[in-house]
């Protein structure tokens, strides 16, 4: 790694500052800053950094085991160095990940929990091959509730569904525009910008890498870029699930290939077409206790709504936005699934294991997804995926293939930490309360 600070230094010999990021269980980077002489020396953070909960505290229910909160060694990842373009100072950013005191991976580190369901397609020299999908909405600074942003050319706001419209991309060129530059800057091989369906939603890509640690850092870092960029043009980008209750939430797709030792998809041709129904069954099969992975806080369930276009059964089909799998229109080559069940607000370290997980059960196992839905086909909404948090993360706990391949100690500190959130949100009396029942009751 000294060899890569040494190159980066002699690219950008003005840097003054670097900013340490360490990905927790939420998909928020954690993180420090500090002066260029820092990149020499070990950096430490406490050990309860990976697991805390949304809103950056430590959980009730984990003080016992870990309230004196030692610190763990954070090592960089190998290639992360990268410029931050928006800093008003030279600065560069490096991404880590936390090691056990015995410099063994912690296993509370989403890049090690990816690892772990990556390991089973690496021993059969097989290799993922993935794209992520990102929506979210640019809100106007400091409105609460959530106002969609008016067109900062002077154009009136263009209500209503605006999916694909060209005009409306237009309005927002230029952050638009910076944002794509940016992650240029940054290395984020992003392969276009589009309005989605919300009023002041759009949807950001990400190429296909066979890298799946790669990629989820890249997507970390995408909305890194995208936030940053928004509040420098005065804005609020928001990547939760369902930020209004009148529009479309935000969803995080990744679509999924294998390639084996030669280089070819194992989805390819009549015999991969047998494998890729498999790894769907499998997909489907661990849907449920995979949810509180998909969904991790309270405000993802509501994105689950039939009327919005988000999954809520375990089904599969081709050509079907619909569906919770759906097998897009592709070549031979290029067949793959894509995952539509996950929201923005989601690890994608932990959203993809989950995904690689199922899809390998289902291949191991040699699973039969069932029929498959038309691409015209309307869906019947029932055996739904668990629809509210407290469901899902008791499926979550009682489910086995996660614990098998994410390990058992991950999945209990995750439920255990999730549930004390679910518990404290639960207990929590909203305004929504108020309104509706104070005077009549």
């Amino acid at each position: 790694m000294q060899s890569e600070i040494k190159a980066y230094l002699e690219e950008y010999p003005d840097t003054e500052i670097v900013q340490f990021l360490l990905a927790d269980m939420n998909g928020i980077y954690r993180g420090k800053q500090a002066t260029i002489d820092a990149l020499k020396g070990v950096v430490y953070f406490p050990i309860t950094t990976c697991f805390l909960t949304t809103d950056g505290a430590n959980a009730d229910t984990i003080l016992d085991d870990y309230g004196s909160d030692p610190d763990r060694p954070c090592v960089p990842v190998p290639g992360s160095l990268r410029p931050v373009p928006w800093a008003r100072r030279p600065t560069v950013q490096v991404l880590l990940t936390m090691q056990d005191k015995d410099g063994s991976p912690f296993f509370m580190d989403p890049r090690v929990v990816l690892s772990k369901a990556l390991a089973p397609y690496k021993a059969a020299n097989l290799k993922p091959v993935v794209a992520i999908e990102y929506e979210f909405y640019l809100f106007e600074i400091g409105s609460n509730p959530p106002k969609p942003v008016a067109p900062p050319n002077g154009m009136p706001m263009a209500t209503g569904a605006n999916c694909y419209n060209m005009d409306v991309f237009y309005d927002f060129e230029d952050i638009l525009q910076e944002i794509e530059d940016d992650c240029l800057a940054q290395g984020i091989p992003v392969s276009g910008l589009v309005c989605e369906y919300g009023n002041g939603q759009f949807e950001v890509n990400i190429n296909h890498s066979d890298d799946a640690l790669r990629v989820c850092d890249e997507a970390m870092m995408l909305k890194r870029v995208v936030k940053s960029v928004a509040l420098k043009h005065g804005l609020h980008a928001s990547f939760m699930a369902k930020p209004t209750y009148d529009e479309a939430g935000s969803g995080m797709h990744a679509h999924v290939s294998v390639l084996d030792a030669s280089g070819a998809n194992i989805f390819a041709g009549e015999q991969g077409r047998t494998a890729l129904k498999h790894a769907v069954g499998g997909l489907l099969t661990t849907m449920n206790e995979a949810t509180a992975l998909f969904a991790p806080n309270a405000n993802s369930y509501r994105r689950f709504d039939p009327e919005w276009f988000a999954p809520m059964v375990p089904n599969w089909g081709e050509n079907n936005r619909r569906l919770s799998v759906r097998l897009p229109m592709s070549d031979d080559k290029n067949r793959r699934f894509e995952h539509r069940v996950c929201g923005a607000d989601a690890s994608p370290h932990l959203m993809l294991a989950a995904i690689l997980v199922g899809a390998w059960h289902g291949m191991a196992e040699k699973i039969d997804p069932g029929e498959k839905t038309g691409e015209l086909e309307l869906v019947d909404f029932t055996d739904c995926i668990p629809s509210r948090w407290y469901s899902a993360l008791e499926a979550l706990k009682e489910g086995t293939v996660m614990k098998k391949y994410l390990g058992e100690d991950f999945i209990e500190l995750y439920h255990r930490v999730r549930a004390s959130e679910e518990n404290d949100y639960h207990r929590s009396v909203p305004q929504a309360d108020h309104e509706k029942y104070l005077r009549v009751l």
